[in-house]
């Protein structure tokens, strides 16, 4: 019997945290009703080694591919089997009441196409963006209040009717846009009038880097910001928004190195400025 949810989730070898995803599903009790998908990006797929000897119930079907997410998750869907998908990190992980009430959030209502779980540290502080505060339907100009992949579950028809993710973007594509390829599939889906919903009682937990930064972060925040701008020229999004959205960096950056947070108000400057480039980039819709 085929499962009703598929996870689908890349890794670069991430070992503990991939076990700690795995281990979660796993204490789920709608375990029986899961699969584990893991596309291993890493030379030696230790990601995949790693939760083979964990022996789980859950069925786990593992596959390699090129570097980037986008990438991963498209090889995961092919070999994914439930009626519905979703697409953890490899640092994301479920708190046990979470999954059983995602199905039956599905089961209970033949629409939305989608639902979108809130992403939260483990200590509960939302996560990754500043969320709607309420649950409801997700449109055009609330997709970057609403939208992660950690949280995000769809039903897998739609999904495939889409062409899964463009692999142009996202973490660890070739270019330079690092971000964004989850808030596009959901912008395609709602251009074919799909309804995908946020559900605030749903909860996925993910670390925040933002608690630990490092130059590294600052790249990637600059990658961010790349991919944002692109997905708004490319789906003609209200450029004012953005303008606000930058604005908002531009005057969070001093004040978080007035308070001794360098890190973070640099990636913050690095955010604002990827945004303008995408926006301006020269990139055509696919």
């Amino acid at each position: 019997m085929a499962p009703r949810l598929s996870l689908v989730v890349t890794t670069i070898g991430r070992v503990p945290e991939i076990v700690r995803l795995a281990r979660s599903v796993q204490a789920s009790p709608a375990a029986g009703d899961a699969e584990l998908v893991v596309v291993d990006q890493s030379p030696d797929g230790r990601a995949v080694h790693a939760v083979e000897e964990l022996d789980l119930a859950v069925p786990v079907r593992v596959a390699t591919s090129r570097r980037g997410v986008s990438v991963g998750r498209n090889v995961g869907l092919t070999l994914a089997e439930g009626d519905l998908v979703g697409f953890p990190n490899d640092n994301s992980w479920y708190p046990p009441a979470t999954l059983p009430a995602l199905i039956d959030r599905f089961d209970g209502d033949p629409r939305p196409d989608g639902v979108m779980a809130l992403v939260s540290t483990a200590d509960g502080r939302p996560a990754m963006l500043r969320w709607l505060q309420r649950s409801g339907p997700v449109g055009r100009l609330t997709v970057h209040r609403a939208v992660v992949s950690p949280g995000l579950f769809l039903r897998r028809r739609l999904v495939e009717e889409l062409g899964g993710f463009d692999e142009r973007i996202g973490t660890g594509a070739p270019g330079p846009a690092q971000s964004g390829e989850e808030s596009d599939l959901v912008l395609r889906a709602l251009d074919r009038g799909a309804r995908v919903v946020l559900d605030r009682g749903l909860v996925v937990h993910n670390d925040d880097p933002r608690d630990r930064p490092d130059d590294r972060f600052v790249t990637k925040m600059a990658g961010y910001g790349v991919g944002q701008g692109l997905l708004w020229r490319r789906h003609a999004l209200p450029l004012p928004l953005l303008a606000a959205l930058v604005a908002r960096k531009l005057v969070a950056a001093p004040v978080r190195a007035a308070h001794g947070q360098r890190l973070l108000a640099r990636s913050d400057l690095a955010w604002a400025r990827g945004c303008v480039v995408g926006y301006l980039s020269r990139e055509s819709a696919p």
